[in-house]
Order: C-alpha cells, then sequence, then structure tokens
C-alpha cells in the first residue's frame, strides 16, 4: 500500500513538471538593421520591413549610419536647393547655405515612415555637413520619432554629442525585456585630399577634430575603449541584451586607416551580443566572435543602398535575474 502512494506522489510531481514548472519561458527577438543607405529607401526595404512588423509588433530597426547622400533624385533637387558654390583649395564645391534650410530633408521623412528604433552617426553625417546644419539633422530625426545615437562623439566640454544608447522595453508574457542599443562611429570621418595632376587622390585620413566645420566643437574617442565604457553603464541601466549598432568595418583596409574596429570590439569587450556593422558596403550574413568572457559574438552587416537588410534572429530563456540569451543567428537578405 506505501509503495502504491509513493508511485502515486512520483507520478503526480511528474504530471505537474510536464504541464507547467517544467515548460520553457522562451521568446524571440527579431531585429533588422540596414546601412550606408546614402539616401536610398526603396520599396523592396520598405516592403520587408512592414511585412516583418506584421509578423513581429516588438521588431527593432537600427540603422548604422551613413545615411545622408544626394544618391536619389529627391535627396538631390533639396539639397541643390539649399546650397551654394564655393571654392574649397582652388576647386568648386557646393556647400549648405547659411541661414533657414527649406524643408526637412527627405531622407529623414522617408527612415521615419519605417519607424526606426535608433539610428547611428556615420562618417558621411560629418563630411556632408557642418556642426549647425548636423545639429539641425539630429533635431530633425527626433522630431520624426528616431533617436540618433553616437557614443563616442563629444562636445568641446566632453559632454555626449548625442546619446551613446537607449534602452527599448519590450512587454512579454513573461515579464519585461529590456534591450540596449548602444550607437559607435568610427574615428576616422574624412580624408584629406591632393591634386595628382589629373584628379583628387586622398592622402591621409583625418579626425573629426580635424575635420573642416567641427574643429574646436567635436571630437571622437576610440569606439572600442569607449564600449568597455557604456556597456557596463547599460547593464547597470537593466539592459537584459546589448545590441551594438557601429558605422564600422570589420578590420583595417590599409595602415593609414586603422578605424575599421569590428573585430576587436566583438573580441575585447563583455556582454555584446549582437553588432551590426557598416562602412564598407559589404554583406555579412553572420560571423562569429568570441568575447573577452569566451562567449559568442555574432557580427551581421546589410550591404548598401537598400539593396539588402541585416535580420537577426535570438531565442531567449526567462532566468531568475533576467533573460538568457540560449540562441541567436543572422542573415542578410537581398533584393537584387
Amino acid at each position: 500500500m506505501k509503495k502504491r502512494v509513493i508511485l502515486g506522489v512520483v507520478a503526480g510531481v511528474l504530471a505537474l513538471t510536464s504541464i507547467g514548472f517544467g515548460k520553457k519561458e522562451n521568446i524571440e527577438v527579431n531585429v533588422l538593421g540596414t546601412t550606408d543607405l546614402h539616401g536610398i529607401v526603396s520599396k523592396d526595404l520598405e516592403k520587408y520591413v512592414n511585412e516583418q512588423r506584421k509578423k513581429d509588433e516588438n521588431l527593432i530597426l537600427v540603422d548604422s549610419g551613413d545615411f545622408f547622400d544626394m544618391q536619389t533624385p529627391e535627396m538631390n533637387s533639396w539639397f541643390k536647393k539649399n546650397s551654394v558654390i564655393v571654392e574649397e583649395n582652388g576647386f568648386p564645391i557646393l556647400r549648405f547655405k547659411d541661414g533657414e534650410i527649406e524643408g526637412v530633408a527627405p531622407i529623414v521623412t522617408n527612415m521615419g515612415k519605417l519607424k526606426y528604433d535608433a539610428v547611428i552617426l556615420g562618417n558621411h553625417e560629418f563630411v556632408s555637413n557642418n556642426k549647425s546644419r548636423l545639429d539641425t539633422l539630429i533635431n530633425d530625426f527626433k522630431d520624426n520619432n528616431m533617436e540618433i545615437l553616437s557614443a563616442n562623439t563629444y562636445k568641446s566640454n566632453n559632454e555626449n554629442y548625442t546619446k551613446p544608447y537607449i534602452i527599448k522595453n519590450i512587454n512579454t508574457k513573461y515579464g519585461d525585456l529590456k534591450i540596449g542599443i548602444l550607437g559607435l562611429t568610427i574615428k576616422e570621418v574624412g580624408e584629406s585630399k591632393e591634386w595628382d595632376g589629373e584628379k583628387l587622390v586622398p592622402t591621409k585620413s583625418r579626425e573629426l577634430k580635424d575635420q573642416d566645420g567641427y574643429e574646436g566643437k567635436l571630437y571622437m574617442n576610440d569606439l572600442v575603449e569607449d564600449a568597455k565604457k557604456w556597456v557596463p553603464k547599460m547593464k547597470k541601466d537593466g539592459a537584459d541584451i546589448i545590441i551594438s549598432v557601429v558605422h564600422s568595418g570589420e578590420e583595417p583596409k590599409k595602415p593609414k586607416n586603422p578605424g575599421n574596429k569590428i573585430k576587436e570590439l566583438a573580441r575585447e569587450t563583455s556582454d555584446i551580443d549582437v553588432i551590426f556593422a557598416g562602412h564598407t558596403h559589404k554583406t555579412i550574413d553572420e560571423n562569429k566572435y568570441t568575447n573577452k568572457d569566451g562567449k559568442e559574438v555574432i557580427v551581421t552587416q546589410g550591404g548598401k543602398h537598400s539593396e539588402a537588410i541585416a535580420h537577426s534572429k535570438l531565442q531567449l530563456e526567462k532566468v531568475k535575474d533576467g533573460w538568457k540569451v540560449i540562441e541567436k543567428s543572422s542573415e542578410v537578405i537581398s533584393f537584387k
């Protein structure tokens, strides 16, 4: 009789475990990332983002910078309307006129329609504007409910020029999930050029502090060193997972241009789960690296000019002290 009672109790515990206590509390997080749009938001990009939003109302959309350019008739027309021709080093160049700018740049409106959560400053945003014009551009993005980030860009008084990061709260049936998005920008925003007898050729890279229109106003720190500073603050601020969105390629293209530091960022930091890269116009489905704590970091990059988008998926499990990433992957969706 006692044996039957014990067996009955054990069976009851097993039944409860299979029904509730042993069930994994897992969710999926989808993050889409564009980069190097250079003024172009294609119909294919719009369609894909809108389709994914229907599947996941908590979808996150980010951009890794170099969104501002004249490569569409719409942007070209707007820029020329607000510009004058000036002479630099003996050559005529278009520059923004002084005073009021007429209308908001079309790229701001077009990106606003897609509801980007975070947009990172790329080098092109600096070289295509001066400090005053860039201030206005950033405010235009805010007015369209998009946050511009660059954690390693500072004012002359050592304050951050933009927000370094945001934390997005997602309500799930297992409790709130906090996703930290950290923005970083390549330190070398421009190039010095000289006339070789036929054309202007780059001679050396130029940091923001030396860029025309920004001297004495803005400067940048090394993006890897600043990531080491900001990530712990994001964790203290409650971030369960961290996505770094970076205007930088994976590794230096040449010795005089050491600013591409994605590999170093992945390997020399802690607590970054996914990195969305940019700047080099490449597509990267998924490159895997091991961080300083022996954990996996994946790197992905969505090409250029709205021709593709990176789609990262993270499987998360609810644990006692927050959330744990149990699986992550990424692929690039090409529209060509």
